[in-house]
């Protein structure tokens, strides 16, 4: 039940980082302020992350393993994005958009690393 629920809320994590990732680019493009839309969805996106981390520690402490080791790696590497993108804010307001959607997007690619890595899909 645990490891299904941790797979789609992989997924889930793919799909919202991808989606902030790509909007925050385009609002970053266009100079457009951000919207309270976003900086929910980006939020949401963080929290996703940060969620299925700890859902990943718990499945570790009742001894369930991932097929490979960089499972792990990858899993924990986007809550390491996040971690990295608030401490490179600064007062520049588009700056600290591109930041935080290059963090979605690569937050986005690790996750999707890490479940081809897992052994579920294999």
């Amino acid at each position: 039940m645990v490891t299904q629920i941790h797979l789609w809320l992989g997924i889930l994590v793919i799909g919202i980082n991808l989606a902030a990732g790509v909007w925050g680019l385009f609002v970053w493009r266009q100079r457009l302020p951000a919207n309270r839309s976003y900086a929910q969805v980006l939020a949401a996106s963080q929290t996703v992350i940060i969620g299925q981390a700890v859902l990943g520690l718990l499945l570790l402490s009742q001894n369930l393993r991932a097929a490979e080791q960089l499972h792990y790696v990858y899993g924990l590497l986007p809550a390491a994005m996040v971690i990295f993108a608030y401490s490179a804010r600064r007062d520049n307001h588009l700056r600290n958009i591109l930041i935080f959607s290059i963090a979605a997007l690569l937050a986005a690619a690790l996750a999707t690393r890490s479940l081809t890595v897992s052994g579920i899909m294999g």
